[in-house]
């Protein structure tokens, strides 16, 4: 099973509790108490096209997901002024390929027009890679950009959907890393890049690296990611997942 969500406050335990209370130190250090910071008011998301081959639509469902949080999307619907005061200002979107030209095509048919290439994309808060299924092998500048973007101090999270994991495991980002992927390419990940932690499950995360198993599945880890990171924006959060169907979780840590 998948990591579930940390809390933005972690509490110390029984045995913490009865040395604190017996002290008279009350630091937060000493208290044990972690604050997650405050949501960034805008976003910069870049969606990374690595090949050719066309993109799995699906794997873009998680990219509108977010964007319901978006000021833009949520000043068009009829809402509650919490949750006007808490939609994240700006969510601007980039498709980045290696020649920044042109477009690219998804499996339904459609093309999306790219925005940026790899050598002038500016860093991004969140990576996503959606999937198309190829085992191509992932080009020179299509690594350094991969890698250089997760080195970014700044960078929140690089997310992976379904087959997308064939591009980024090609990196060396997720050695010793705990990662998932679509069941039927496991057994020739496993075998090929034995030092990543494989794991049969939805989605995995560890740290800033989030991976999924299909297309369906990463609306679940999307799902715990807005929860996590927009732990002060419960009430457009919640709007976003139940506008776009999700049901509300019956507690949530708001």
């Amino acid at each position: 099973m998948p990591s579930p969500p940390r809390g933005f406050t972690a509490f110390p335990s029984q045995a913490d509790l009865f040395y604190l209370c017996t002290t008279s130190s009350t630091s937060e250090e000493d208290l044990n108490i972690h604050y997650l910071p405050p949501s960034k008011s805008s976003l910069r998301i870049g969606v990374v096209i690595c090949g050719q081959d066309q993109v799995q639509l699906l794997d873009l469902a998680v990219l509108d997901l977010l964007t319901m949080m978006g000021r833009n999307r949520v000043n068009k619907m009829k809402v509650s002024a919490g949750v006007i005061e808490e939609a994240v200002d700006e969510i601007d979107v980039r498709f980045v390929n290696a020649s920044g030209e042109g477009s690219f095509s998804t499996t339904s048919g459609a093309r999306i027009p790219v925005t940026n290439s790899f050598a002038n994309a500016p860093l991004f808060d969140i990576l996503m890679i959606p999937g198309s299924f190829s085992s191509s092998e992932l080009s020179v500048p299509a690594t350094s950009f991969l890698t250089a973007q997760y080195s970014n101090p700044y960078l929140i999270a690089i997310m992976s959907v379904a087959s997308g994991i064939l591009h980024l495991v090609q990196t060396g980002l997720l050695h010793n890393t705990r990662a998932t992927a679509p069941h039927c390419l496991l057994p020739a990940l496993r075998q090929r890049y034995p030092g990543t932690a494989w794991q049969k499950s939805p989605w995995a995360r560890q740290e800033k690296i989030w991976s999924s198993s299909s297309a369906i599945s990463a609306l679940d880890m999307m799902t715990a990611w807005m929860r996590e990171y927009f732990w002060d924006r419960c009430e457009a959060v919640e709007f976003a997942l139940n506008a776009s169907g999700i049901d509300a979780l019956s507690e949530c840590n708001c």
